[in-house]
C-alpha cells in the first residue's frame, strides 16, 4: 500500500521511511534504536498522514529510547517555540556567535546614507584584521515557511546604505551581512545571496554545517529543547 503524507506547507508527498531513519541517526542515536523507531512508526501510518503526526510519533518512540536523542530530534521545534516574538531567538543568536568567537552588540542603531537602521546584531571576528558584519535575524513561528528572496533583499540593502555610510563618515565600518533564521532558505533566496555574498545561515544552510550543526557541535540547545517547562515561565 502506498502512503502519501501531507507536509506543513500543504504540499503531498510519497512517504520516505528513510528520511525517518536519517532524522533518528542526525541525533546521535544508534542504528539499533533507528531501526526499532522505524518498525515501531509503521504501526501508526496511513495515507493521507501530516509530517507533523508522524514527528509526534518518532518524538514519543524516542524518548522511549534515548531521552538525548529525543530532545535533539526536538531542536527545530523547541527553536519555532521561542516565540511569539523574534527577541528571544536574536538573543539566542547573539549567545551563538559569542560562542563560535565573535565580538556581538545587540539592538544597534546605525546611521545610513537614507535612514536609521536598528540591527539585530553587530558581530565582528575575533582576529588581528576583523570584519564586522551586520546580522538580521529573521524568526517564524510556525513549521513550512521559507525566508525567501523578500528578507534576503531587505538585508542587502541595509548593507548598502550602511557602507555607503560609512564612505562619507556618518557611520562605522560594516563589512558584509548575514543573514540568520530557524527556518529553511528558499532556492532563490540562496542563489541571490550567494550570488551577492552575503552570509546565510538557517536550517540545514549551509548544507550539513548549517544553524542546528553549529548549535550541535558546541552544545548550545535552548532552554525550549526540554519540552516539559512551560512557556510562561521562558
Amino acid at each position: 500500500m502506498s502512503i502519501n503524507v501531507v507536509k506543513a506547507s500543504g504540499e503531498i508527498e510519497p512517504l520516505d521511511l528513510n528520511k525517518v531513519r536519517r532524522a533518528c541517526l542526525r541525533t546521535g542515536a544508534s542504528q539499533d534504536t533507528a531501526d526499532k523507531v522505524l518498525q515501531d512508526v509503521q504501526f501508526f501510518l496511513y495515507d493521507g498522514i501530516s509530517t507533523k503526526e508522524i514527528y509526534r510519533k518518532v518524538c514519543g518512540l524516542l524518548k522511549k529510547y534515548s531521552y538525548y536523542s529525543e530532545s535533539r530530534f526536538r531542536l527545530k521545534e523547541s527553536m519555532v517555540n521561542m516565540g511569539p516574538s523574534g527577541f528571544p531567538f536574536e538573543t539566542y543568536v547573539n549567545e551563538i556567535l559569542k560562542n563560535y568567537g565573535y565580538k556581538t552588540k545587540q539592538n544597534e542603531v546605525l546611521k545610513g546614507v537614507c535612514a536609521n537602521h536598528e540591527i539585530d546584531i553587530v558581530a565582528e571576528e575575533n582576529s588581528s584584521n576583523p570584519k564586522r558584519f551586520l546580522v538580521e535575524c529573521k524568526y517564524h513561528n510556525t513549521f513550512g515557511i521559507y525566508t525567501g528572496l523578500k528578507e534576503i533583499l531587505y538585508t542587502y540593502a541595509r548593507l548598502l546604505d550602511l557602507q555607503e555610510g560609512y564612505s562619507k563618515g556618518i557611520c562605522e565600518r560594516i563589512d558584509g551581512a548575514w543573514l540568520v533564521t530557524n527556518t529553511k532558505i528558499s532556492r532563490e533566496a540562496v542563489k541571490y545571496g550567494e550570488c551577492k555574498g552575503l552570509n546565510l545561515l538557517g536550517w540545514r544552510y549551509p548544507p550539513d554545517k548549517g544553524l542546528e550543526w553549529m548549535i550541535e557541535q558546541k552544545n548550545l540547545f535552548p532552554v525550549t529543547v526540554l519540552g516539559f517547562i512551560d512557556k510562561k515561565i521562558i
